[in-house]
């Protein structure tokens, strides 16, 4: 395996990064980057993906990786209303590393930042025993305001902006299958997609938040059941969703009958579904669902914010505690 150079390795990243949009006073190549914007609100936020917790190379190719490792951050962005504008990567990589892969997770992460026009202006590299990968990424709050959690009141229905669990899904098939499966039933092949090249709602974002129908909002990266109880702890309100109203790809039903698994468990629980949990102002839906008709967007309503504390799930079995059962990181 060709050992990879941290020199060289800067000078593949600089190289990628040398048409600056306007903004840029200095990029790579200094102790800092600059950039000089007009009075507007920055939008900052930063993940870390770490080899075998976050992501498993045995079933993930480097260039979905990349891909997949800035568009977390861009959901980020999405799910404050904002416009991504700029990313700072830090890479820790083992000296063994081989060339190819890191050429490859560099040729994702490049395609995705062209597809969104927000460009790399800087970061860092180190050698160390595992991969470890921190993207850090700026963007321009929305011009009427950024959504925070913390605005949902008493009232406001809850919506969310694709369907669930499919992420979840899809990274237990490829578990189970120990990454050996090459091709996937048509049905199926969403919900690996949905894992391992998440696509960050960020035009969707914007496009809710300059509605000014949206009272909270944020993305779906730990499960509905935990994401939705952040906003009604921000918002200190309760909230209850209706179980038939929560939508699902139809390969979902597939998966669970694969996996001996149940589908409103993914669709509630499991994480790293990226579509954006919001809440719209009461008794403004139907205006709100002629924006997003206009718009060519689909929206689904599941629920409803209401007084109290914590996440309800109604069923024909009655109403059932879900606060806070998605996915947890470990510490």
């Amino acid at each position: 395996m060709a050992a990879w150079s941290e020199r060289e390795l800067i000078k593949r990243i600089s190289s990628a990064c040398a048409s600056a949009q306007a903004g840029v006073v200095k990029g790579i190549g200094d102790d800092c980057c600059e950039i000089a914007l007009p009075s507007a609100s920055l939008l900052l936020s930063t993940d870390t993906l770490v080899d075998d917790v976050h992501f498993n190379r045995d079933w993930h190719p480097p260039y979905l990786l990349g891909r997949k490792s800035v568009a977390v951050n861009l959901s980020d962005i999405a799910a404050m209303g904002g416009r991504p504008l700029f990313v700072l990567f830090s890479l820790c990589l083992p000296p063994e590393l081989d060339q190819l892969w890191i050429d490859r997770w560099l040729d994702g992460a490049f395609a995705i930042l062209h597809e969104f026009n927000t460009e790399l202006i800087g970061g860092d590299t180190v050698r160390g025993s595992e991969i470890v990968i921190t993207v850090t990424v700026l963007g321009r709050a929305s011009p009427g305001g950024s959504i925070y959690r913390s605005g949902a009141e008493v009232g406001d229905s809850v919506w969310v902006s694709g369907c669930l669990g499919s992420a979840g899904a899809g990274l237990e098939l490829l578990a189970a299958d120990k990454g050996e499966t090459t091709q996937w039933d048509q049905e199926l092949q969403p919900l690996i997609d949905a894992h391992l090249n998440p696509v960050p709602r960020v035009q969707c974002g914007i496009e809710l938040a300059q509605s000014g129908l949206l009272t909270a909002m944020q993305d779906i990266s730990d499960g509905v059941a935990t994401d939705l109880a952040h906003i009604c702890q921000a918002s200190g309100l309760a909230a209850v969703l209706i179980k038939d109203r929560l939508p699902a790809l139809s390969g979902l039903a597939s998966a669970c009958r694969i996996l001996d698994r149940d589908a409103e468990d993914f669709m509630l629980r499991s994480g790293e579904d990226y579509e954006l949990l919001f809440t719209v102002k009461r008794g403004r839906e139907k205006e709100f669902m002629a924006v997003m008709k206009e718009k060519k967007l689909h929206v689904y309503q599941i629920g409803e914010m209401r007084t109290g504390a914590g996440v309800f799930l109604e069923t024909d079995r009655g109403r059932e505690d879900i606060s806070y059962q998605g996915y947890e990181h470990s510490l």
